[in-house]
């Protein structure tokens, strides 16, 4: 297989287009669940899977703003 068919099928399996050169039949069956793979990474995204396998950190403390609010209704305040 030349190595611009390869490269085509690799990167649309990543990009989950649906594309193909028609020779995924062909291929070994490593190859095909290197593509397999490659698909399902491509789906989830390469940060989702990072942080997924990355350990849970110290969550960091969230500070939300505090305002005073006033509703007026029909010019009367509520």
């Amino acid at each position: 297989m030349a190595l611009l068919a390869a490269m085509f099928e690799t990167a649309f399996a990543i990009g989950t287009v649906g594309l193909t050169l028609g020779v995924t039949p062909q291929l070994g069956q490593i190859s095909k669940s290197l593509l397999i793979f490659l698909m399902y990474f491509g789906r989830i995204g390469g940060l989702t899977l990072i942080f997924a396998a990355l350990p849970n950190a110290e969550p960091v403390g969230a500070r939300f703003p505090e305002e005073s609010m006033c509703l007026h209704s029909n010019g009367r305040a509520v």
